[in-house]
């Protein structure tokens, strides 16, 4: 009994072995899959790699991302508590309409929000904390109370204020932005002028570049081309673009 018993596990072995041979694509594909997911550490090792190599790129994104999320999670939690409090409808006739109702509040996202807190939290929060941090490091207060104490007292009421007309400008842009496009027709106009100034275009920026090119050094390209673009502002704004779908 023993020796069969080793047979048959020898057997199975050896079964093993020729499956391996045969579809070694396999073995290694799931080798592959659990070893091409890094784990957790990992990310939080790249993670600190890039705010060593791009601290303030990574702060603006993350500060972007963060603060979209923050806000999609508001809206969505604030539409499902309205709903939750509104008792407008009947528990009998109205019921398949309460659902509906309810189903749309609780989906509901204020996107003007979104982007406008996710990109105050990029481009102006996250920079001149970035900064301020930076420069209390080396020139604030030893102390870590004391340094709380005149971040709070010194820069956040300022920041808040801050926050709020930045919130509203941008709020009232994006959705004069949206009210544009939708109808202004602005593809249309847009690829109208675009296609009337591209001659134009053609005949001076080419010759621009080309300069730029030839006789300055790649540092000093786009200093160069920053003051090049002065002269085609100017032509741009002087009625280059030809007023397409403006005139009357």
């Amino acid at each position: 009994m023993k020796s069969n018993r080793a047979d048959a596990m020898e057997r199975t072995d050896d079964d093993a072995d020729t499956d391996m041979e045969l579809h070694p694509r396999h073995a290694n594909s799931s080798r592959n899959t659990s070893s091409s997911i890094p784990p957790p550490s990992e990310w939080l090792n790249r993670y600190n790699q890039l705010l060593d190599r791009y601290p303030l790129q990574t702060k603006m994104c993350t500060s972007f991302l963060v603060s979209a999320f923050g806000s999609a999670l508001g809206s969505y939690l604030s539409a499902s508590a309205t709903n939750n409090r509104d008792k407008i409808c009947a528990r009998d006739d109205h019921a398949m309409n309460c659902t509906s109702k309810r189903e749309s509040a609780l989906t509901k996202i204020n996107w003007v929000d979104v982007f406008s807190y996710a990109i105050h939290g990029a481009l102006i929060n996250t920079p001149i904390c970035h900064y301020w941090y930076e420069w209390m490091s080396v020139h604030g207060p030893k102390s870590n109370t004391a340094s709380v104490l005149v971040d709070q007292l010194v820069v956040q009421p300022p920041l808040l204020a801050l926050m709020f007309v930045s919130l509203d400008v941008l709020r009232a842009s994006i959705r004069a932005a949206l009210h544009q496009f939708r109808e202004g027709d602005v593809i249309s106009k847009s690829a109208m002028n675009a296609l009337h100034v591209l001659p134009d275009s053609w005949r001076f920026w080419p010759f621009a570049v080309y300069f730029t090119f030839k006789f300055l050094k790649k540092k000093h390209y786009t200093v160069a081309l920053n003051l090049c673009s002065v002269a085609w502002t100017v032509y741009l704004a002087r009625g280059g673009t030809g007023q397409v779908g403006d005139k009357e």
